[in-house]
């Protein structure tokens, strides 16, 4: 089963990442894009990985626009840090916007599709400028 769960996250072009120190190295300042945060049930991150995939598809961005997709697994090192601005609607997995380094948001599961299309017009679509979301990561 994580043999499938991680072809499935590598064809929707998902992007494993450690720490922060990680994803502040491969992300651009005006990079859009979602971090899944996932549980130990790989039922549940695959389910989530896949709604996110499609909710992603689903927005016809275009061509020439790059929504970047990342997960961080329960065992990478940084994990523990990345999950404390996560978990409060339904535990874990969990989706986080993210817009250039920052804007660590999370996204209610239950409504996900529309988060996701939200995000997408309020920092996506040649919005994004590095704003600051005043997320729980800076601004505990």
């Amino acid at each position: 089963m994580i043999f499938a769960l991680l072809v499935l996250l590598s064809t929707a072009n998902f992007v494993p990442v450690d720490d922060f120190a990680e994803l502040d190295a491969i992300a651009d300042p005006m990079d859009f894009g979602f971090l899944l945060i996932m549980s130990a049930d790989s039922v549940a991150n695959k389910a989530m990985a896949l709604e996110v995939a499609e909710s992603v598809e689903a927005l016809n961005a275009g061509d020439s626009v790059s929504i970047s997709l990342y997960f961080v697994s329960m065992n990478a090192s940084g994990y523990r840090e990345i999950a404390s601005l996560a978990g409060q609607f339904d535990g874990f997995p969990a989706v986080v916007t993210l817009v250039g380094h920052c804007g660590f948001l999370e996204l209610d599961p239950e409504f996900l599709p529309s988060e996701i299309e939200d995000a997408w017009y309020q920092w996506g679509g040649g919005s994004t400028q590095g704003i600051c979301n005043y997320c729980t990561r800076c601004n505990p």
